[in-house]
């Protein structure tokens, strides 16, 4: 049982309106919690302590790894002014974060897996241990050898219209992710897209218990607000 809540990049009141949903259940967050276009640094910081000083569940995003030392890659929207800022507080609490995470049925992630990552699985456990395994695995090798590389990068960073179009998702397995930013979440048969960063005076939330989108009413803010 579970609350999940997509990208939140730096928004207090975002994170404050989850966390205070059912606070006595799980909570999940899928990850992105930095580079705002329109919060202050001052926003994003608090926000990312709330998150981890709570028990929430949080997944990495592209947004959030590409502070770590050693990053990956790195995105648009990266803060060189406050990456070393950034960075001691992901490193210091690097523990704290997962990339992938399996409740009722889910398998959360920040962007997505495609079927080439799954194979023939369909225990969503078994594909999220694999995920996490692999990652604490690349943690520890990331400063001695030249050469470590995480094998599901693209959990962090792929479109799932990509995997639509292509048909790369896989049938038998059902999946949360955000990552794409949407006016209102999209649900699928064997996913929901859950981005919706910008999405005005409302925090969309999934209940796992009941198997529901619940629209969370937050005060307006017009940074949210956005075109798509």
């Amino acid at each position: 049982m579970a609350i999940i809540v997509g990208d939140i990049h730096g928004d207090f009141e975002k994170t404050r309106t989850f966390l205070a949903y059912r606070p006595e259940d799980d909570h999940v967050a899928l990850g992105d919690y930095l580079d705002s276009f329109t919060e202050p640094v001052e926003e994003q910081l608090k926000c990312l302590n709330l998150l981890i000083d709570s028990s929430a569940v949080l997944l990495l995003g592209n947004h959030d790894i590409h502070y770590l030392k050693k990053p990956l890659f790195q995105y648009p929207g990266f803060n060189s002014e406050q990456a070393r800022v950034f960075q001691e507080i992901l490193e210091a609490n690097i523990e704290r974060f997962k990339v992938a995470y399996a409740v009722d049925g889910w398998l959360c992630t920040h962007a997505g897996a495609n079927s080439q990552y799954t194979g023939s699985l369909n225990d969503i456990s078994v594909i999220a241990e694999a995920f996490n395994r692999s990652w604490e695995s690349y943690l520890k090798m990331r400063f001695t050898d030249p050469q470590a590389r995480y094998p599901y990068q693209s959990i962090f960073e792929f479109n799932h219209s990509i995997y639509v179009e292509g048909n790369q998702l896989s049938a038998d397995i059902t999946q949360i992710f955000g990552h794409v930013e949407h006016k209102k979440p999209i649900v699928e048969s064997n996913y929901i897209a859950l981005d919706t960063t910008n999405s005005g005076d409302t925090c969309w939330i999934y209940d796992t218990i009941t198997n529901k989108l619940v629209p969370l009413t937050m005060e307006a803010k017009i940074g949210r607000i956005r075109v798509l």
